[in-house]
């Protein structure tokens, strides 16, 4: 076990052989040309791509797989899995085909390099047929004496038979055998290692920087018991959900199901899913783990106007109340609503889940399914943090942890935009500086005191467009008194000179922190304060 050194068309001849393969679960290829040209040419200037992570067959398991082209022919086995690095090596793949067809679905790519200038383009007919650039799937497979039309690059650039040989074929040559020969590290996890060593192994490169998540690998092992019907409805369950506003991590709806199949929250679980339970339970708590978190979503919409996740500081809160909701049936008193909005926006302003998510995940649902309420979350939270009660001292800096209380008391007290009238709502609000930070930098305010939470109003993007860099005593005179209340902007005009920026953030501080207070001790929230 380590990592190797594994030269580009080493690792595509064996995805072209069928021997390394994607776990059925991973989704469709999807970056954009765009990110394939940055990808090729990072290539090319020999800067990091980062690292590849496959996974040698487990021993007696057969693992749905997808090829990353369908173009084998024989029936051989595949002998890897690619875990992490499928959008990688599928754009180095594409580049080098120039079109690829995967489920039926064609993709075609034309990428052009300028080897005079170094650059990279994608397929643009004014340059298309210049003398001096070149398509770089024809680089990569046609000899470059083809490719290079001497004469009109003599005639057309004023090129020395020199120049055609230092800064043309030469740079090309060193694109051809980048994109053939650049070793590209392969770290391989051997197939007899066991859930808790994989982990540790996902801990140790993340600690290193690359970009490896274990919710990936466990996505793939859920794969053994779970073909592509699944990977369907995980998948069409996502768009749905981004539809809607509601972009979520793949591992919120994977965490869900565990909490809800299996009573406990370390990702680690997934083994009780993929290796005990029939496929028939398993839809069940899928079905079960869909409609509770579309329960929740519609809870706080109704409850605190959140039409999206943008707010959100952390997907991770959604979790233990979805299990809630299935507890209950998904009929919650108002009482239990009040608990449920409450212990959401605390967690979510304590940070929770910051740090060891799955210890803290792991407390909160067998607290749940143990006392089928939220009091024991209560307690954890309160624990952990010392206390409930938000103080001024703790409502300092920026953050969604802030952004999100301030909005939900700002709609609370029915606040509009203040310009056009609009109701605010998360899909279409900015973050105005009252305080314009153009005005305060000049000042040499410090940046973390410029982007203050109390410096934050929600607008409409005209109504900010319109403000531009304004100072406050000079437009705030001109906005309804009421609009500004709403937004807890004080009416004292002294505190709206640019000289009183730091006063004007200690007094609307202490006015957002008193409604935030009033607010929780209203809900009745568990120990609160």
């Amino acid at each position: 076990m380590g990592i190797e050194n594994m030269p580009v068309q080493d690792i595509l001849g064996k995805i072209e052989r069928g021997e390394i393969a994607l776990p059925d679960i991973q989704r469709e290829f999807v970056w954009t040309n765009t990110q394939v040209k940055d990808l090729i040419e990072s290539i090319y200037r020999k800067n990091p791509i980062g690292l590849i992570l496959l996974w040698e067959k487990p021993f007696g398991k057969d693992i749905p797989t997808v090829l990353i082209e369908e173009v084998r022919t024989d029936e051989r086995p595949y002998k890897e899995l690619i875990i992490d690095g499928q959008q990688r090596l599928t754009s180095i793949l594409l580049v080098h085909r120039g079109k690829l067809t995967r489920n039926g679905k064609a993709r075609e790519i034309e990428l052009l390099f300028n080897p005079l200038e170094e650059e990279f383009q994608l397929g643009n007919p004014k340059i298309r047929n210049k003398p001096n650039w070149f398509n770089v799937t024809k680089v990569i497979h046609e000899p470059l004496t083809k490719l290079i039309d001497k004469e009109r690059l003599k005639n057309e650039l004023n090129l020395t038979d020199n120049d055609i040989d230092t800064k043309i074929y030469n740079r090309l040559e060193e694109l051809k055998s980048q994109l053939n020969r650049e070793p590209i590290p392969v770290f391989r996890i051997p197939s007899n290692k066991d859930y808790e060593e994989i982990a540790k192994i996902f801990v140790n490169i993340n600690s290193k920087g690359t970009r490896i998540r274990i919710t990936e690998l466990l996505l793939a092992l859920l794969a053994i018991k779970l073909p592509g019907k699944f990977k369907k409805n995980l998948n069409d369950f996502l768009s749905e959900l981004e539809d809607k506003g509601w972009e979520l991590d793949v591992s919120i709806l994977i965490r869900s199901l565990v909490a809800i199949a299996t009573g406990q929250g370390r990702l680690q679980y997934f083994r009780n899913i993929s290796e005990g339970m029939s496929e028939t339970d398993l839809e069940v708590h899928w079905k079960a783990t869909k409609e509770n978190l579309e329960h929740l979503i519609k809870i706080l919409y109704e409850n605190l106007a959140i039409t999206d996740s943008s707010l959100l500081p952390s997907e991770a809160v959604l979790v233990p109340l979805v299990l809630y909701l299935k507890q209950k049936n998904g009929r919650l008193s108002s009482d239990e609503t009040k608990d449920l909005i409450s212990w959401f926006l605390l967690a979510s302003f304590w940070g929770r889940y910051a740090g060891a998510t799955d210890t803290q995940l792991d407390e909160d649902i067998k607290d749940i399914k143990k006392e089928n309420n939220l009091q024991g979350l209560f307690k954890n939270l309160k624990n952990k943090v010392g206390r409930l009660k938000i103080s001024t001292d703790d409502f300092v800096g920026s953050g969604n942890d802030k952004k999100l209380l301030l909005y939900v008391i700002c709609k609370e007290e029915g606040a509009t935009d203040w310009f056009k009238g609009h109701k605010i709502t998360t899909s279409d609000i900015q973050y105005h500086h009252i305080y314009p930070r153009s005005l305060l930098k000049k000042r040499g305010i410090d940046g973390n005191l410029i982007n203050d939470i109390s410096n934050i109003a929600f607008l409409t993007e005209k109504a900010n467009k319109t403000i531009l860099n304004k100072e406050p005593s000079e437009y705030l005179k001109d906005i309804d008194e009421e609009k500004l209340k709403k937004q807890f902007v004080p009416l004292d005009k002294e505190l709206w000179k640019l000289e009183n920026y730091e006063k004007f953030l200690e007094k609307r501080r202490q006015i957002i922190v008193d409604k935030i207070n009033e607010y929780f001790q209203s809900l009745g929230a568990g120990t609160y304060p």
